[in-house]
C-alpha cells in the first residue's frame, strides 16, 4: 500500500487533484493534504509518504525548497512538481533536486495519471531491486556460514591442514574470531528426546539452545559455534590471557541461562587450552572423551580434561564374534542374548570405561551394518551412525545400553526378512502363517491344524527352533507391528490395537507397556 501527500496553498486545487483520478488504481490507498510547505514538512517528519505532489509558489517554504529538503533527508520519496509557470529555471532546479516529474497548471486528468503511474512504477522497480539485494545478501551470508561450519568441522575432526586453514581463515572472517588462546567446549542437551516433546520437536529445542550459545559468543566478541548433531553443539571459545577461570565463568553463565529461560539442563565438557590451530583437534578429542564420563556420573554437569571417569576396559570376547557369525547364518538370538548379558554386566560393579563401551558397541554395529548392506541392499541406512547417535543422546550407561539394544533388535528384524531361514519346513510354515494372520484371533491350535501336527508336539518344536514359545512369539510380533503403526501415525490407538489382533484395548495397553516400558500414547510422542 502506497501513501501520497498533496501540498498546495489553494484549497480548490488540493481538492481537485485528490478527485481528478482513481488513486487506488495506482496502488495509492491513503491521501493527505497540506496547505503550505512548512506544515507539509512537519507531516513528512511524522510519517513519510511514498509520493509528494507539491506546488512551487507557496508562502513561507516554497515547493522547490521543500523538494530539496525532502530529497536530502528522505531520498526514497518520489516528488512531482506542480507549477503555474512555464519557467525553464524551475524545471532545471527541480531536476537537480531529483524530482521525478514536472507538471504545468492547469492539470488534466491524463497528464496527472501518467505522472502518478511513472512514480509508482519507479517505486515498484526500486523495491524489487531492494528485495533482490536483500535476498542476495541473505544467500551470501548463508553460503559464508555454511563454508565456516565446513572449515571448522574439518579443523576439529577432519583432515584440514595448516595450509588449507590459512587459505580460508581471512576470507571467512575466522582470523579475528579465533585469535589468542582457545579451547573446544562440547554442549549436550540432557534428555533430548524427552525434552523435545515440550518444544513440539527436537529441532525447535536445538534452535533455542543454539540461540543462547550464539548470544554468548556475540557477547564475548570472539569464538565460534559449530552445529554437530541434534542435541549436541560445539563452541570454540577464546581467551586472550588463556585463563580457564574465565572460561568456567562463561560456561556456568550459559548453563544458568538455559535453566532459567528454557528449563533445560545441559552437560558440558571442556578441552585443553591451545594457541595453535592444530591443537584444536586434540582439544576436541579431549572434550569428547571427558563428556563420556556422564554415563557413570550423570549428576556432574561440567567435565574438564583429566576428569574422565575411570573404569575397567571392555573388550569384545569370543561370544560377540560367535553372535555375529550366527546372525550371518540367520539366527539373531545369540546376538540379542549377548547384548542382554552385556547390559547386566554394565549394571553391576565394577564400572567399565565409557570409551571402551562405546568402542565395543560401534564395532558390533559395524559388523551388523556389513551384513545389512550385503543382505538388504535396498535398506542400507547408516546403522553404525545411528548407534553412535543413540550413544551420544544417552545420559547414563544403562540408557545407552537400552537405546542400542533397541536398534539392534530393529536391525535383526529387518535382516530376518532377507536372511535364509534356519528353521525346518514346518516351523517356517507356522511363522509365515503368523506373519500373515497376526491381526486375527489365532492360537497355537490354529497353527497346529495348519501344519497337521499335534498341538503339544508343535509347541515343543517351536520352542526348540525359535527359542520362544508360540504365545510370546505372537505377542512380540503384534507389539512390534503396533510400534510401526504408532510411529507411522494416521490411526488412533484403539485402531492400532485392533489392527494387530487385540480386541481388548485395555489388554493391549498392558502388553504394550510391558513390552516397551511406556504406554502407546507416550510411545507415539517420542516416536521419530
Amino acid at each position: 500500500m502506497l501513501t501520497a501527500l498533496i501540498v498546495d496553498d489553494e484549497p480548490l486545487m488540493r481538492m481537485g487533484i485528490q478527485r481528478a483520478i482513481d488513486w487506488s488504481s495506482y496502488g495509492i490507498q491513503e491521501m493527505q493534504a497540506a496547505p503550505n510547505g512548512r506544515i507539509a514538512l512537519q507531516m513528512i517528519e511524522q510519517q513519510q509518504p511514498d509520493v509528494l505532489l507539491t506546488d512551487v509558489r507557496m508562502p513561507g517554504l516554497d515547493g522547490l525548497e521543500l523538494s530539496r529538503i525532502v530529497k536530502e533527508r528522505w531520498p526514497s520519496i518520489k516528488i512531482v512538481i506542480i507549477s503555474g509557470y512555464d519557467d525553464f529555471s524551475y524545471a532545471k532546479k527541480s531536476i537537480s533536486y531529483g524530482v521525478t516529474d514536472y507538471l504545468l497548471k492547469p492539470i488534466d486528468n491524463k497528464s496527472l495519471g501518467q505522472a502518478v503511474e511513472k512514480v509508482t512504477q519507479e517505486i515498484a522497480e526500486e523495491r524489487g531491486k531492494l528485495r533482490e539485494q536483500e535476498q542476495m545478501t541473505h544467500l551470501l551470508q548463508q553460503s559464508v556460514g555454511i563454508a565456516r561450519q565446513k572449515v571448522l568441522k574439518e579443523l576439529l575432526f577432519g583432515e584440514a591442514g595448516e595450509k588449507q586453514w590459512k587459505r580460508y581463515e581471512h576470507v571467512l572472517g575466522l582470523q579475528e574470531s579465533l585469535a589468542g588462546m582457545k579451547a573446544v567446549v562440547l554442549v549436550k542437551i540432557n534428555a533430548f528426546k524427552e525434552k523435545s516433546t515440550l518444544f513440539r520437536d527436537g529441532a525447535l529445542l536445538h534452535f533455542a539452545v543454539q540461540n543462547i550459545l550464539e548470544e554468548l559468543v556475540r557477547s564475548e566478541g570472539s569464538g565460534e559455534l559449530v552445529d554437530l548433531r541434534p542435541g549436541s553443539l560445539c563452541l570454540v571459545l577464546t581467551q586472550q590471557e588463556g585463563k580457564r577461570e574465565q572460561l568456567m565463568s562463561l560456561v556456568h553463565h550459559a548453563q544458568s541461562a538455559m535453566l532459567d529461560y528454557l528449563r533445560i539442563p545441559t552437560t558440558w565438557a571442556i578441552g585443553s587450552m591451545t594457541s595453535g590451530l592444530q591443537g584444536l583437534r586434540q582439544s576436541y578429542q579431549e572434550a569428547d572423551r571427558a563428556l563420556k564420563g556422564r554415563w557413570l556420573n550423570p549428576a556432574k554437569r561440567v567435565w574438564m580434561t583429566g576428569e574422565e571417569a575411570a573404569g575397567a576396559p571392555l573388550t569384545a570376547g569370543e561370544s560377540a564374534h560367535t553372535a555375529v557369525q550366527a546372525l550371518q547364518l540367520g539366527s539373531s538370538k545369540p546376538l540379542l542374548d549377548e547384548l542382554s548379558k552385556l547390559r547386566e554386566r554394565l549394571a553391576q560393579p565394577p564400572a567399565y570405561d565409557p570409551v571402551s563401551v562405546e568402542s565395543y558397541y560401534l564395532k558390533l554395529a559395524e559388523a551388523v551394518e556389513s551384513i545389512l548392506i550385503e543382505r538388504c541392499k535396498e535398506q542400507t541406512a547408516e546403522f553404525r551412525e545411528r548407534v553412535r547417535e543413540a550413544l551420544y543422546l544417552s545420559d547414563t550407561l544403562l540408557d545407552a545400553a537400552d537405546s542400542v539394544h533397541a536398534l539392534f533388535q530393529e536391525a535383526t528384524h529387518v535382516l530376518h526378512q532377507h536372511l535364509p531361514k534356519p528353521y525346518s519346513k514346518v516351523i517356517r510354515e507356522v511363522i509365515d502363517y503368523v506373519n500373515q494372520h497376526y491381526g486375527e484371533e489365532i492360537s497355537l491350535a490354529d497353527a497346529a491344524n495348519r501344519v497337521f501336527l499335534n498341538r503339544s508336539y508343535l509347541s515343543y518344536l517351536f520352542v526348540q527352533e525359535t527359542g520362544s514359545n508360540f504365545s510370546d512369539f505372537l505377542a512380540d510380533l503384534r507389539l512390534e507391528k503396533a510400534k510401526e503403526l504408532l510411529t507411522a501415525g494416521g490411526m488412533k490407538n484403539y485402531e492400532v490395537a485392533e489392527a494387530v489382533g487385540y480386541k481388548d484395548f485395555r489388554h493391549f495397553g498392558q502388553m504394550f507397556k510391558k513390552h516397551t516400558g511406556m504406554t502407546p500414547s507416550d510411545f507415539r510422542k517420542l516416536a521419530p
